[in-house]
Formats: C-alpha cells, structure tokens, sequence
C-alpha cells in the first residue's frame, strides 16, 4: 500500500524475447508505470 500522501502507481511488466542465434530464446523483463507502455512497446518495436 502506498504511504499517506503518495499516490499509488499503476506499473506494468515487459517481457521481451529475444531470438539467440543458436535457436534458443532469450527473456528480459522490465517493470514500467502504466501510463507509458506504449511509449515503450513503441522503442522496443524500433530495436
């Protein structure tokens, strides 16, 4: 819960896959506020 006087944020999780080249995937993850995951998806899309 958040304290008295702090908003509480909404955050969402990430989960990116990467492809190596000897067939296996790969997995990061990363923990972003809920307003921006467009934004986000957005430059990971772009790499």
């Amino acid at each position: 819960m958040a304290k008295k006087g702090e908003s509480a944020k909404k955050m969402a999780r990430i989960v990116f896959a990467e492809k190596k080249d000897n067939g296996h995937y790969s997995f990061r993850q990363k923990m972003v506020p809920l307003d921006s995951v467009k934004e986000k998806l957005k430059q990971a899309r772009a790499n």
